[in-house]
């Protein structure tokens, strides 16, 4: 026997496979049979299509149900006869060659075809199968056979049955006798089940090939049979974006991206449940995704790593601004959170414990890339505008509230954006008896349909809702479609005749249809109160008036002024140089000479006379290195002494006995906190003169016995905080003042809010007292807190000032004595220590605090100044009060107990406010004319304060630094002083160029005794314009009644006299007249010619006060 190639898969029966369907399929049924020969009308020896005839079996056939098919002829090499001997083929119902068919009652038989015929059924699509196989059942007659098919001639017999791939263009056999006898291959007389296993998702067409010459060769066929398993398509899904957070706050919970990119649909209901793990991909710890019902194909739906649900609306409120999140499903997993540093979502399709992942995505690193969305389609984090339309939102999040997030969640497309609603607006102030506050909105688009808006009522203001204005419903606004014009609505106001301090409310539009809320979403009504009490004046009691201004030096400065009565000279710090100045005429001030302090020090700190003794205070070329006092006679006439003193002598003052000059030793720390010298007092003896004077006269006074006890102090409401200090290093001298009795000193320590007293003869620091706390909430401590408005709002507000006061002053009056404190306010600024913040940088006690986003508007505490180094008394990180720097005023303490007997409260901003001129600079600084420009910090800023007694009562001389000038009040009465003038020589144009004395820092008062004229003088030393202020007191003048005519001291002769008169001893003498007006000064003389001056009686005082009446004839 020949061997034959028959790729053939043979079976026995059929095997029923569930998944196996019938893509096509012919079982000869559907053609009518007609029984009987064939005869081909063609011509034998021309390849031709057979033809069905009328009568005959049928040939060619086109199906309906079943498969249809068409013969063609190929005649032999050599031709013969060809179908025309009335040989059988075509559909058949005989059964006399194979017993019975094996599918239904006919099949197709070919025989003593006299040539080669070809029958090609119908192409069939087994695209979308797999496992795909085409059988035929075949029966070949039993009988004699001849050759072996190998040549198209007579007695060359062939079959074969094959599948042609049309799709890869190649050919399957089922059957092939080629090149073999078909008597060898034992197939006679039986039916085979032919195979053939065909490549998936081709286009197949079955072909049979038949030659034969004997009408009882005959192949037979049947149940033809094209098969497949139908590719059920499932839904492909992967993850294709990842956020895993941001530094800071997260603008929203963690998420990621599932995409569907089959062709199929993900159905819960169906499929199963989605469930999520990290890196770890731990299916007993995987979490469901809920909210996720179905994913169409190409669709994408967002899972949130959260177990709150309610941060779904925080995602789509952020995220629908800026991409169209239409269709797109959001659902959740209680998930393991997404780390920052790279991890993996793991995603299941189905129970976890029974199946295997179907995605993971992976992201690196974010921290190089805050707030960016990881793209796992394009493997990079995104940028705005990638591939996939990346885009990043509006809101912000992060530690500062300053960085976007971006990403393409969703479709990627960018939203369809509504029109915004917003107040026209952020704000408005009107008038408590205006009646009415409008409230406008605008919208950005012209809305297709109605639009509509609520406002309500925001928790928060200090107005009360029935008390300052009406609002008790929510107020619907519509705008109409087609049109964008803006819409208002009106909110009564009630007024009252009530002295209070400015209100304020909110209202905030929400629930918007048809649109979207803008970012302008809160509005403020600031309702000024049109019943301020402004303190009126009285210019009678000292009628202080400006004079005139001195420029010190254009290049430099005058910070701290001091006054020799005795030669009528004015000495101004003027930083590394003492200008001496001629004050003879003080309305035509010159300059003496000058004292240059750099060959001792850095600068000079401070100046004081008390006689004939001058004292400088000098600061080190070392900032954290020891100072200096250097004295010398007025004149300059003697060798000066220098002694060291304690670190950044700032101030000195010598005692009222003139025994003792007390120096304030600041001991600031450097700018990096590395050294932080101790803050000291230094008493220095000069009861022996200038010649006496060694640094064996220098006695310190230190706060080392309060070491170890900051806690308690603390919690007295005495501040140290600085970083690593101990008391005696926080402690930073500022000021002292002196009793009347030269026994006890009273030091600020402003830094720490708290007074140090000191008993001077002993040296030792007897007590120290706090200054406490201002409450700002009291209507009568009412300030302006912002420098972002354009009108003046002196409001009360849920904060506390600190005092902190720079210069203080003794009086003493019934029997009491009193400080009088000039409450500036100072915030540590260091390199590595800063304690100044904004209220957004500070946790609030949300208990005491519940309206923090309130407060926190711009309009409102949002740019004041605060302290992070108090305020928190409890240590929990969380404030329970907001501390601000300073007073804005000036205030009387009990000085033994530190009692506080007054505050002056807002006057200086109402009287400031109110100026007919300065009002329109309110606030201003003295480095600009911008209006409210210092509101945020520390107002006005009381520096300097003085205290007198004249004509025997007591007056308060306070300087402002920003906004410059002195305030005058009458404090005899401790617990009700009372205003009298406020003085300022700026120009006052409000945004114009600053112009006049600016930035009053230290003052000086020249009595009418001590002056030349008989009047006496505010000296006021203005730091930034390098100027005096020379302010006269034009009531307080000297009189005879001021003389006190001795018979001591000095004598006069002749008196009376017309000509020259002699003094017994050569001295310094001063002529008035009978009104007190001086009328001759003359220095270092023992005679005085009297020819010139008018008859009557004078008055002659020598420089000790002793004083004789002159007759001139």
């Amino acid at each position: 026997m020949k061997k034959i190639t028959l790729l053939v898969l043979a079976f026995v029966g059929a095997i029923s496979q569930a998944q196996v369907s019938t893509v096509a399929a012919t079982s000869f049924e559907e053609p009518d049979v007609n029984t009987g020969m064939y005869t081909d009308t063609g011509d034998a020896n021309t390849q031709h299509v057979l033809i069905s005839n009328a009568g005959e079996p049928i040939i060619n056939f086109v199906g309906t149900n079943e498969i249809g098919f068409n013969a063609n002829y190929v005649p032999y090499d050599t031709p013969d006869v060809g179908l025309t001997d009335g040989d059988f083929v075509g559909v058949t119902d005989f059964t006399g060659n194979v017993g019975m068919f094996t599918d239904g009652a006919n099949g197709y038989q070919l025989s003593d075809t006299d040539g080669t015929m070809t029958v090609e059924f119908d192409i069939v699509d087994f695209s979308g199968y797999i496992n795909t196989t085409v059988k035929v059942d075949y029966h070949i007659n039993d009988t004699g056979y001849e050759g072996d098919g190998t040549v198209n001639e007579s007695g060359s017999d062939r079959m074969r049955i094959y599948v042609r791939d049309l799709t890869n263009m190649t050919e399957i056999d089922i059957l092939n006798t080629t090149g073999s006898d078909i008597n060898d291959l034992m197939i006679e007389n039986t039916w085979i089940t032919g195979l053939a296993s065909v490549p998936a998702n081709i286009q197949a067409q079955l072909v049979i090939e038949v030659r034969l010459n004997s009408g009882s060769e005959a192949l037979t066929i049947d149940n033809i049979l094209f098969e497949g398993e139908a590719v059920v398509a499932t839904p492909q899904l992967e993850i294709t974006e990842i956020f895993s957070g941001q530094a800071g706050t997260d603008l929203t919970a963690d998420w990621f991206e599932i995409k569907n990119t089959g062709t199929v649909a993900y159905v819960a209901a169906t499929d199963g449940d989605l469930f999520y793990d990290d890196e770890s991909a731990d299916p007993t710890t995987a979490d469901a995704v809920q909210g996720i019902t179905e994913i169409q194909p190409g669709a994408t739906a967002i899972v949130l790593v959260t177990g709150d649900t309610s941060d779904i609306t925080t995602f789509t409120n952020i995220w629908s601004q800026v991409i169209d999140l239409t269709g797109i499903q959001i659902g959740n997993t209680d998930g393991a959170g997404l780390g920052a540093g790279g991890d993996t979502v793991v995603l299941w399709l189905g129970d976890p414990a029974t199946t295997r992942p179907i995605a993971t995505g992976i992201y690196p690193d974010t921290a190089a890339n805050d707030g960016q969305s990881y793209d796992v389609e394009l493997s990079a984090f995104s940028v705005v505008g990638n591939a996939n339309g990346a885009v990043e939102t509006i809101e912000l999040g992060g530690a500062n509230s300053d960085v976007p997030n971006i990403g393409s969640p969703g479709n990627g497309l960018p939203a369809t954006p509504l029109a915004f609603i917003n107040f026209d607006t952020a704000y408005i102030s009107v008038s408590e008896d205006a009646g009415l506050a409008t409230v406008t909105l605008s919208i950005s688009d012209t809305p297709t349909t109605n639009a509509t808006i609520d406002v309500s009522l925001v928790a928060g203001g200090t107005a009360l809702e029935g008390t300052d204005f009406t609002f008790a419903i929510v107020q619907t606004v519509i705008f109409p479609a087609g049109s964008n014009a803006d819409q208002s609505f009106t909110i009564p106001l009630l007024n009252n005749t009530d002295d209070n301090s400015d209100v304020f409310f909110v209202v905030q539009a929400e629930n918007a249809t048809n649109a979207s809320v803008g970012t302008n979403d809160l509005f403020s009504v600031y309702i000024l109160d049109d019943d301020t009490v402004v303190p009126v004046g009285d210019s009678s009691q000292l009628d202080a008036n400006f004079l005139t201004s001195y420029t010190v030096d254009e290049d430099g400065t005058a910070e701290i002024v001091a006054y020799d009565p005795i030669n009528q000279q004015l000495f101004v710090v003027n930083a590394a140089t003492i200008n001496i100045l001629d004050f003879n005429d003080p309305s035509n001030v010159s300059q003496i000479d000058f004292a240059d302090i750099t060959p001792v020090g850095a600068s000079a700190q401070s100046v004081a006379v008390n006689g004939n003794l001058l004292a400088i205070a000098i600061a080190n070329n070392d900032e954290t290195g020891n100072g200096f006092v250097a004295f010398s006679d007025t004149l300059g006439n003697e060798t000066p002494v220098i002694v060291e003193v304690g670190v950044l002598p700032d101030m000195l003052t010598f005692t009222p006995d003139e025994t003792k000059l007390l120096v304030a030793n600041e001991g600031q720390p450097n700018n990096d906190y590395t050294i932080d010298p101790e803050g000291t007092i230094s008493i220095i003896d000069v009861s022996g003169g200038l010649s006496a004077i060694d640094q064996s006269n220098v006695t310190s006074v230190n706060f080392n016995a309060y070491n170890g006890q900051e806690v308690m102090l603390n919690a007295n409401g005495i501040r140290v905080y600085g970083p690593n200090a101990n008391a005696s290093q926080d402690f930073e001298p500022e000021y002292i003042a002196i009793s009347d009795d030269s026994a006890t000193a009273y030091v600020a320590l402003q830094e720490n809010n708290a007074y140090a007293i000191i008993d001077i003869e002993t040296a030792t620091v007897i007590d120290i007292k706090t200054f406490g706390l201002k409450d700002h909430s009291f209507p009568q401590n009412s300030l302006d807190t912002s420098d972002e408005t354009d009108f003046i709002f002196n409001a009360s507000w849920p904060i506390k000032g600190m005092y902190m006061p720079d210069a203080i002053a003794f009086y003493s009056v019934g029997g009491v004595d009193y400080i009088v404190t000039a409450n500036e306010g100072d915030a540590r600024e260091y390199d590595a220590f800063e304690e100044e913040v904004n209220i957004s940088d500070l946790n609030l006690n949300t208990t005491v605090f519940s309206t923090s986003e309130i407060l926190n508007l711009g309009s409102n505490l949002g740019a004041l100044n605060f302290s992070s180094a108090s305020g928190d008394s409890d240590g929990d990180g969380f404030y329970e009060e907001l501390h601000v720097f300073g007073g804005r005023s000036f205030s009387i303490f009990e000085a033994a107990t530190g009692t506080l007997i007054y505050d002056s409260g807002n006057d200086f901003e109402v009287i400031t406010a109110a100026d007919p001129i300065l009002g329109g600079i309110f606030n201003a600084s003295n480095a600009n004319n911008n209006p409210k420009n210092r509101s945020d910090n520390k107002g006005p800023e009381p520096e300097g304060v003085l205290v007198k007694e004249i004509d025997g009562e007591f007056y308060a001389f306070i300087l402002l630094e920003r906004i410059g000038g002195v305030m005058i009040y009458n404090v005899t009465d401790p617990a009700a002083p009372q205003y009298l003038q406020y003085i300022n020589n700026r120009e006052a144009t409000p945004g114009g160029t600053e112009m006049g004395d600016l930035g009053p820092e230290g003052l000086v008062y020249v009595s009418a005794e001590e002056s030349t004229t008989g009047t006496a003088y505010l000296v006021v030393a203005n730091e930034v314009s390098a100027t005096l202020s020379i302010i006269s007191l034009d009531n307080v003048v000297l009189g005879t009644q001021d003389f006190i005519v001795t018979n001591n001291g000095f004598k006069i002769y002749p008196n009376p006299s017309n000509g020259t008169v002699f003094f017994n001893t050569p001295d310094t003498y001063m002529v008035y007249d009978m009104l007190g007006r001086e009328i001759v000064k003359l220095k270092n003389v023992a005679s005085m010619n009297t020819a010139s001056m008018t008859a009557g009686t004078y008055i002659i005082k020598n420089s000790q006060g002793a004083t004789q009446k002159l007759l001139v004839k």
